[in-house]
């Protein structure tokens, strides 16, 4: 993509991210009939993200949903010191033009990190450095136009989706710890570059990892939900499952898991945690 195209793929995703049909604040709410094709970080695989593209086939199953989180920071070009994960944001900008009631991009803690210039580590490599290294060698002049782009991007994204059979997804979840600070006024607000630099309730959304089943079982009353999704935390597997009520998913290696299920379905934990597929076996 050039610089021209790029802005113009986010210019373009940023307004469907406002404008879903099923966004309220910054809760997408989903109800059936219909079914979710829902993934873990991505972190930059391009080639995960085909499989999954072919997988969800969006445009021969109109009613179905696909969610995506944390497409940046990580990439298999392997370029010292660059990082080229814009390429993967960019695609998935373009998905969300095509389908924009359909394709759900969640904020995560790097995209967040990415509008603060809030230094991230991923294995061992400051994040936020290389991307900007990949925007300069790639687009020049045009970098800062691209990275300002990229920043009103993940600015518009929601926070969580939550859906009428009582599954929420979000990148992760308030630190048991944070739950009787949490301002739930961050799901009706549109959020502003404050609240990226300063909100805790946004941040332990998209920043937290202390978790026990007194917080989840606090939080599924609060929020009118029985079982969590998310990602953030690093699976070797491709999926975790620490507490009955709450499964991880990672996407981002060659074990990378999804979870696939019916909006019109009531789920069991044990039934929901079944659906967990590996990335590997699409053809």
């Amino acid at each position: 993509m050039t610089a021209k195209e790029l802005i113009f793929a986010l210019e373009r995703a940023a307004d469907a991210n406002r404008a879903d049909r099923w966004r309220k604040g910054t809760v997408v709410n989903l109800a059936g009939p219909g079914d979710v094709v829902m993934t873990g970080d991505l972190h930059g695989n391009e080639r995960n993200f085909e499989k999954l593209l072919r997988y969800a086939d969006l445009e021969h199953n109109p009613q179905r949903h696909l969610i995506l989180h944390e497409l940046i920071h990580g990439d298999t070009t392997n370029t010292p010191g660059q990082c080229h994960s814009y390429v993967l944001v960019g695609k998935a900008a373009e998905l969300k033009g095509r389908f924009p009631h359909r394709v759900h991009y969640l904020l995560g803690n790097h995209a967040m990190a990415q509008v603060t210039n809030d230094e991230v580590l991923k294995g061992g490599q400051a994040m936020i450095r290389a991307f900007n290294a990949g925007l300069e060698a790639n687009f020049r002049d045009n970098a800062k136009l691209v990275g300002h782009a990229l920043d009103k991007f993940f600015l518009s994204l929601p926070i969580a989706v939550r859906t009428d059979n009582r599954i929420w997804m979000s990148h992760t979840l308030p630190s048991w710890d944070k739950i009787e600070s949490f301002d739930p006024e961050i799901f009706e607000k549109k959020l502003t570059i404050e609240d990226m630099y300063s909100n805790p309730s946004l941040r332990s959304l998209t920043w937290d990892r202390c978790h026990n089943e007194e917080g989840l079982k606090t939080l599924s009353q609060m929020w009118g939900v029985d079982m969590f999704i998310v990602g953030h935390k690093p699976q070797a597997n491709g999926w975790g499952r620490p507490f009955e009520q709450m499964i991880i998913l990672a996407s981002e290696h060659n074990h990378g898991c999804f979870l696939h299920f019916e909006l019109s379905k009531e789920y069991e934990p044990n039934e929901l945690f079944n659906l967990i597929t590996p990335i590997a076996g699409i053809g």
